[in-house]
């Protein structure tokens, strides 16, 4: 199930968020080996995890296996104060327009070839989802560019928004991926289709 956290209801979520600050210090300083957000507690947090984030959790069997931060473009956010270099102009700036960060996804839920998982596809979902409820239909994304042919099939709209750069060891591109609701009906579509025979969507 995807839960989403605010500060207006952080308070009920404190494990949860316990759970998903471990999650992100796993796969970025254990996997990737972000040595410099390391921590001796094993949570991952920055400063952008304040009272303008909002964080989307999944959680399986009372155990968060998916997480994605959004922040505003309209406040500071990687794009504008740490990763400005991918950037060849100005950082789009809206209140439609929000920035994802931090996703990650626990090893074994993950995607395997072509096919998102259904935990990568309940936590792409939930940004749509989340998006066309709170009048955002553009998000910013730093990723590697090989994710660029995949958003596109998942119907979102992407702009580079300059070249590719180095960023902790890996090709790293700046990007705007705008959506509307198609892009929620082709993730439902995809959804479907990854599900074996007879099983129920509900």
């Amino acid at each position: 199930m995807l839960h989403v956290v605010t500060a207006s209801n952080a308070d009920q979520y404190r494990t949860e968020m316990e759970q998903a600050f471990r999650l992100r210090h796993k796969v970025f300083v254990d996997e990737k080996g972000w040595t410099d957000l390391a921590r001796e507690d094993g949570l991952e947090t920055d400063r952008f995890d304040d009272e303008h984030a909002v964080h989307m959790l999944y959680a399986m069997n009372g155990r968060v296996i998916g997480y994605q931060r959004m922040l505003p473009s309209t406040r500071p956010h990687l794009l504008s104060d740490v990763l400005s270099d991918l950037c060849e102009s100005e950082p789009p700036v809206g209140a439609n327009i929000w920035e994802w960060t931090r996703y990650c996804v626990e090893a074994g839920h993950r995607e395997r070839g072509r096919m998102l998982s259904p935990v990568a596809n309940a936590l792409l979902s939930g940004i749509v989802e989340w998006g066309l409820g709170c009048g955002v239909d553009t998000i910013i994304i730093e990723m590697n560019p090989l994710w660029l042919l995949r958003l596109v099939q998942l119907h979102f709209r992407v702009t580079p928004l300059g070249l590719p750069k180095m960023i902790g060891g890996e090709e790293t591109v700046a990007v705007t991926a705008s959506f509307d609701g198609r892009t929620l009906a082709r993730l439902r579509e995809m959804r479907k289709a990854s599900q074996p025979a007879g099983t129920d969507d509900s």
